[in-house]
């Protein structure tokens, strides 16, 4: 009996060390370190920037206002496009679409990516093996050339475009996560979850899912990243829904309506630049939490 009552102490011991106090205090180190905290800072600012511009726009980014091929003025501080619609208006509303592409596409593929990953990893055998096969599948087709495909036969709409490329956007997340479980499942304290008789699923839930938080972040980040890019790139070609206001067709428009003919840089740098920042934000913050949660030498 004593020997009863020690073990099961034990396992609550170790049990009871849940993620949430290692949530705080990763969120803190982020917080203190300087790419992690600059990340933050610049994808928060476009957040903002997004959500002003979706509400304050100057003028209706659609709508005629001024002459065609306007350079920047006090009127119109980004200048006018091949139709005279403000670009400024269209670049602040087309931020906040290019944004919800991405995390839309971050967030699903997340989704099946960690599902897949996690259950292949923890309960292994076949399910591992026919979720993995479908994994590898995926992975050698590839991608833009897909993408292309897929968007040309679909009805032409930004849902599609986001349907897609969150189908297309989860299998490399899928392995690495498989990969990262397959070593959790091992560790100490999901072996005293197991012999304190949790399903698979509780000790999934409490056990591995939240240690896994940094590296989904961190790919879920550069999907994002790469949602809005790939977004643009089908936009560029004439593919996806072309009456959204986005980053993308503000290209697609500059590239096919003499925006170069007119020397028109007022109308190509915002997309490009916002594309930018976005890129280093999340590079950046992707660094941060690298380098925040990566084991230190001696640890």
């Amino acid at each position: 009996m004593t020997n009863v009552g020690i073990d099961k102490e034990r396992m609550e011991a170790v049990t009871s060390s849940r993620p949430t106090k290692r949530f705080k205090d990763f969120m803190s180190k982020l917080w203190k370190h300087r790419k992690g905290k600059a990340g933050l800072i610049i994808l928060f600012g476009l957040v903002i920037f997004a959500l002003i511009g979706h509400f304050a726009a100057p003028y209706n980014p659609l709508a005629n206002n001024a002459a065609a091929f306007q350079p920047p003025s006090h009127a119109h501080l980004l200048g006018t496009d091949y139709i005279g619609q403000d670009i400024l208006s269209w670049f602040m509303v087309g931020t906040g679409t290019s944004l919800v592409v991405g995390f839309t596409i971050a967030i699903l593929s997340a989704l099946i990516g960690v599902t897949v990953g996690v259950i292949a990893g923890y309960f292994g055998g076949k399910i591992d093996d026919v979720l993995m096969r479908a994994v590898d599948v995926l992975l050698v087709i590839p991608g833009f050339p897909l993408l292309v495909i897929l968007q040309t036969f679909l009805p032409p709409t930004l849902e599609t475009t986001v349907l897609i490329l969150s189908i297309l956007g989860w299998p490399f997340l899928a392995r690495v996560i498989r990969s990262q479980t397959l070593t959790l499942k091992e560790r100490q304290y999901v072996l005293a979850s197991k012999l304190s008789g949790l399903s698979g699923m509780q000790i999934i839930f409490r056990d591995i899912i939240p240690m896994l938080i940094p590296i989904i972040t961190i790919n879920a980040i550069f999907i994002a990243v790469g949602g809005v890019v790939a977004q643009a790139g089908l936009a560029f070609f004439g593919l996806g829904d072309l009456r959204s206001v986005n980053w993308g067709t503000e290209l697609y428009y500059f590239f096919n309506q003499d925006g170069i003919a007119y020397k028109a840089w007022w109308w190509l740098l915002p997309p490009g630049i916002g594309i930018i920042i976005l890129g280093l934000g999340a590079n950046f913050l992707s660094n941060g939490i690298f380098e925040t949660t990566k084991p230190q030498k001696g640890g």
